[in-house]
């Protein structure tokens, strides 16, 4: 890119973010100093990223600022919310583990409450601690909050969440695994779209985004078990209907076909940009994603990459078979006994 190109996108990005921080000072509680801060966060992301910003981001920024600005915020967030996010921690390492948390902390304008999963491992517990006294983030404050949640021994990332689900407080959840990072805007975004669309759960448009190779990678929702793995929700939903904790692979989207199933309001946002991966390869393979084995670059672009081709082995399609069958053919007054969770009926 030439660079008088790259100034004068450079430029048009400090205007996007200056109309953001204008209407983020709508809303009443949220100081002058913090304002401050939020700009010189958002400008050290930008430049440390700017090559995967300028595709990233920007939806991000239009569309979170037209939130703000529709009058609407205020009202929608009388005081600063509180979003509790788990992390299942397993066999995690350092480099990948530090920018996880450290995303956490950068999130603004909302209140976090981090719960970290440790799925047994003795060796995950002390990585956690010493990363967070790395950050300054053991500290606790009004604003920041962490937990460390042991398990005796390992057993999956489905019952490791769902030790977590079990502590929640706040009003609000979602998941970050501890391989990827938050874009500073994604809590506030998908919560002030959850807010204003009146929706119990929100799915979140997503990518992943290699720092290492300058590359997107947007994931192809074909297979059900990588379809729409984020989201933020109600924290009610889990006393209504339920988290399945003997799913190791298809918890996410187990939980989605039941909220589907009993008509749970939620939207599936547009917006991308709300991960970012540290670590992608043209061979990469992860717990939740092992089919995930080959990307493609899209002609014409210098970032984007295609979807994923790899195909998930036969065991993994006869079990996503199994759960579909099962939610076309039972009854609405059977669902209970197969998912023995508190279900309200409708």
């Amino acid at each position: 890119m030439a660079p008088g190109s790259m100034q004068t996108e450079a430029l048009a990005q400090l205007e996007r973010i200056e109309a953001l921080l204008t209407a983020l000072a709508t809303l009443p509680w949220l100081q002058a100093g913090e304002i401050e801060r939020i700009r010189a966060d958002l400008l050290d992301f930008d430049a440390d990223h700017w090559p995967l910003v300028r595709v990233v981001s920007l939806p991000l920024y239009r569309e979170l600022t037209a939130l703000l600005s529709s009058g609407e915020a205020a009202s929608l967030l009388p005081q600063r919310p509180r979003i509790a996010v788990v992390l299942p921690l397993h066999q995690g390492r350092r480099e990948l583990l530090q920018p996880a948390l450290a995303s956490l902390r950068a999130q603004v304008a909302v209140a976090i409450d981090c719960l970290i999963s440790i799925d047994g491992e003795q060796r995950d517990l002390q990585l956690a601690q010493s990363v967070l006294a790395d950050l300054g983030a053991d500290q606790q404050s009004a604003d920041w909050r962490v937990a460390l949640l042991m398990a005796e021994r390992n057993q999956g990332v489905g019952m490791c969440r769902n030790r977590a689900l079990q502590q929640l407080s706040a009003p609000y959840f979602t998941c970050l695994d501890d391989d990827d990072r938050f874009h500073p805007l994604r809590c506030l975004h998908a919560l002030l779209l959850l807010l204003r669309e009146r929706l119990l759960r929100l799915n979140t448009g997503w990518c992943r985004a290699s720092l290492l190779e300058r590359k997107l990678v947007l994931i192809n929702d074909r297979l059900a078990h990588v379809g729409h793995n984020s989201f933020i929700a109600r924290t009610e939903l889990l006393s209504e209907y339920g988290y399945q904790a003997n799913l190791r692979f298809f918890e996410d989207t187990e939980f989605m076909q039941r909220h589907r199933f009993y008509g749970v309001p939620m939207l599936d946002s547009p917006v991308v940009g709300h991960y970012m991966h540290t670590e992608p390869r043209p061979d990469y393979e992860s717990l939740a994603t092992p089919c995930r084995l080959e990307v493609h670059a899209i002609s014409g672009h210098p970032y984007l990459c295609g979807s994923v081709i790899g195909e998930a082995p036969a065991s993994w399609r006869a079990i996503e078979r199994d759960y579909q069958q099962r939610y076309r053919s039972l009854p609405r007054q059977g669902l209970p006994q197969a998912f023995p969770a508190q279900l309200p009926q409708h």
